[in-house]
């Protein structure tokens, strides 16, 4: 049995469920905000997405700020398929957001914060900036449900014992 790899929509129907399913989005999506924004996860993705949040507002303050007082270009939760093809996207699972859209348009680099990049793929996130065809307003998780209750408090801060793996203690 081939392994499944985080990210893929046969990686993401086998940890977050089938979106087609009557009833995926009663049962599995939940709002949250997210830096002044409804945005709606999956209820499993929901403790790592609030860490996204407080990796902006602790290490991009005025970015943060910004988003909070911006134009509403942000999107979650949408039951659809990747861009042009037939696989899920991996919004249909709750598993992706995307931030301050029109600042970060597809195909371009986009003016995402560094730091809050690099920590939030460190914590096991993937950053669409990165992609051969570049998606900076896009975030996703690649971590389980079962992975981020493990290693997030339920409002998202890391617990004691991840902190201290984070900062090398």
């Amino acid at each position: 049995m081939p392994e499944s790899v985080p990210g893929t929509p046969d990686w993401a129907l086998e940890h977050y469920g089938n979106a087609h399913k009557q009833g995926f989005l009663r049962r599995k999506i939940v709002e949250i905000e997210f830096l002044g924004r409804s945005m709606f996860v999956h209820r499993g993705a929901r403790r790592h997405f609030l860490r996204l949040e407080r990796l902006f507002e602790a290490r991009a303050p005025d970015y943060a700020a910004a988003v909070a007082a911006g134009e509403l270009d942000d999107w979650s939760y949408e039951n659809r398929n990747v861009r042009g093809s037939g696989r899920k996207s991996n919004h249909a699972f709750g598993i992706a957001i995307d931030i301050n859209a029109l600042a970060n348009p597809l195909g371009t680099a986009g003016d995402m914060p560094e730091e809050v990049v690099r920590q939030w793929e460190a914590e096991g996130g993937e950053w669409g900036g990165d992609w051969d065809r570049p998606d900076p307003m896009h975030f996703e998780t690649h971590l389980t449900p079962a992975q981020i209750r493990h290693r997030y408090r339920t409002d998202g801060t890391p617990r004691d014992w991840y902190l201290d793996q984070l900062i090398g203690g």
